[in-house]
């Protein structure tokens, strides 16, 4: 496992390999990466970033057009820059987490050098760069993956001055990066890195302690600057409710209390970690089984069972936490990569290859049950049907041959190979035919037109199964409100905007005066969700209706079409 029994030109090649692989990342993250749609909670990332461009003001959040104190401001500072430079697109701020990606696997690499040495970081590096849930994560504009990298950088900065005794610099570029995480997400940033470097200070506690009083006092005096600087400024331009709500609310409520995410059990992170870091998730048992055997005593399993026990102690919080999220895993992936990679970097015996012939196999039959799956979709929702059934039968057919001859090379870069591919393809084609097929886009433009010659209108939906209302918000710069009472807007004397499904409208065609605006076919979101999948939903429609008359041109062209179809005679051909 060190670097002394490799030769030179091996370690060139792994200088080289570890240089392009973030590069590598890159172009597996970038394809597409303004074509989805908006998912999970970047609406409140991307339109708080957006309000600091359009506001001019950088200190103080605002959603829907409040101030918004869920989250510390570094995120939307970043994606405000983003959006600065670039121009208003979801690429723009998506750029924000695949940098932050390229940065873990650029750190992911250093910290497993520090531990293992080139070959094992290597393998590690490669590990995380094409696990699923980390790629996906990576085109998502939320701050998770910079809590992943300030997370990952501090330990590595922390073995860096403990392990190899050297205060300067690194315990005050410590103190920064805890700033850093704080900026991002709060208390959670210190608690992550502090176990790590608790655990790893427990473990040297018999040597001397390689720390000076002045590196101490600067990464505090660093931190302090960073992490608490405009908790500070907002604290002395609004007062104190912004900080309770923050760190009351947000924090403590999140955890102890019931909220949105709450309701998951606590074995919830588990399963979530197995599913979501295939394929190598599957590796973990085996790692935590030759970590705890007998023989396997030295430097190199020390350090895989720091890796272990930091990954089990951040998870102690996220299991005792009422709230749960899949996402919130995101920091116990580059921690657990590093310890996969140094497991597979061994002499593989008896037991690893009968492991990873199981592995393989397993990858080989669900990648041959996938177009069953992904078959329920239709047609106008998903592009190229052949590449659909090619792709994952030559992805099964790798992994099959893996597992008959289970040989490092083969089993890794079969495995690597499938996932990258997997990835690329989901991110520069599945999702953007999604994306495309979904009206989100066309109601978006279809209510800034209604919006520009009726400025007082509310738009109200009541179950938004499709999602618009993030697009709305986004790209319209609309807020949609949450309204189930849509007979009560729907004969308001003021003016309304409904979204509704057809037993919605249905419920409403007795209302004079309602005016259909448009007409759309979607999929519910849930459709991509494993749940969706497997209940198989089907397109249904979605209808733009309006309880107001309008001087739009473009709606009295649509309200006289359809008042000649009314008056045609049944039978009477259609004009051409």
């Amino acid at each position: 496992m060190t670097d002394a029994a490799a030769p030179a030109a091996a370690r060139r090649s792994l200088t080289a390999l570890g240089l392009a692989l973030p590069l590598l990342a890159l172009a597996v993250l970038l394809p597409g990466l303004g074509a989805a749609p908006l998912e999970r909670a970047e609406i409140y990332f991307v339109d708080a970033a957006r309000a600091m461009v359009e506001r001019g003001d950088y200190l103080v959040p605002y959603y829907r057009g409040e101030p918004f104190f869920d989250k510390p401001a570094l995120t939307y500072w970043l994606m405000a820059g983003a959006f600065r430079v670039l121009g208003f697109h979801l690429a723009a701020a998506r750029l924000v987490p695949a940098v932050a990606a390229v940065l873990v696997l650029a750190t992911t690499l250093w910290l497993g050098r520090l531990l293992f040495g080139a070959r094992p970081a290597l393998i590690g590096t490669v590990v995380l760069a094409t696990t699923g849930a980390f790629l996906a994560f990576g085109r998502i504009a939320m701050s998770d993956m910079l809590l992943t990298l300030w997370t990952l950088l501090a330990a590595a900065l922390a073995v860096q001055a403990f392990e190899r005794a050297r205060p300067w610099p690194w315990v005050p570029l410590l103190g920064a990066v805890l700033g850093l995480g704080f900026l991002t997400k709060g208390p959670i940033a210190v608690v992550f890195p502090g176990l790590g470097i608790a655990l790893l200070c427990w473990r040297r506690r018999r040597r001397p302690w390689p720390v000076t009083g002045g590196a101490v006092a600067a990464a505090a005096v660093l931190f302090a600057v960073l992490g608490l600087g405009w908790f500070v400024a907002v604290g002395l331009r609004l007062g104190a409710e912004p900080l309770r709500y923050f760190f009351l609310r947000e924090n403590l409520q999140r955890f102890s209390g019931v909220n949105y995410d709450s309701g998951q059990p606590f074995w919830y992170y588990p399963p979530t970690y197995l599913a979501q870091g295939l394929p190598w998730s599957l590796f973990l048992p085996l790692v935590v089984w030759s970590a705890l055997g007998r023989g396997r005593e030295g430097a190199p399993w020390s350090h895989v069972r720091w890796l272990l026990g930091w990954a089990g102690l951040m998870a102690v919080p996220l299991t005792l936490s009422r709230g749960k999220l899949d996402y919130y895993l995101l920091p116990l992936y580059p921690v657990l990569a590093l310890a996969i990679g140094a497991q597979l970097a061994e002499a593989w015996g008896r037991r690893e290859r009968i492991w990873a012939r199981a592995v393989c196999a397993l990858c080989a039959a669900l990648l041959a049950a996938l177009p069953l799956v992904v078959g329920v979709f239709p047609s106008e929702w998903m592009p190229a049907p052949t590449l659909l059934v090619a792709l994952p039968a030559a992805a099964a057919l790798a992994c099959a041959l893996a597992a008959l001859r289970p040989r490092p090379g083969l089993v890794m870069g079969a495995l690597a190979g499938v996932s990258a591919v997997a990835c690329l393809a989901a991110g520069a084609l599945l999702v953007p035919a999604f994306a495309r097929a979904q009206p989100n886009a066309a109601v978006s433009a279809d209510v800034a037109r209604e919006w520009r010659y009726r400025p007082d209108v509310t738009v109200a939906v009541c179950d938004d199964e499709a999602r618009v209302q993030r697009a709305v918000l986004f790209f319209a710069r609309v807020p949609v409100q949450q309204q189930c009472d849509l007979w009560g807007a729907a004969t308001s004397p003021l003016p309304f905007l409904l979204l509704l499904r057809q037993p919605e409208r249905a419920s409403l065609e007795s209302i004079e005066g309602l005016r259909e605006v448009a007409t759309y076919r979607y999929l519910p979101a849930q459709a991509l969700t494993f749940h969706g999948l497997l209940a198989g939903a089907g397109p249904a429609r979605l209808s733009l209706m309006a309880n107001y008359a309008t001087s739009d041109p473009v709606a009295e062209v649509k309200r006289k079409r359809d008042r000649k179809r009314a008056i045609r005679p049944s039978g009477y051909p259609p004009r051409a």
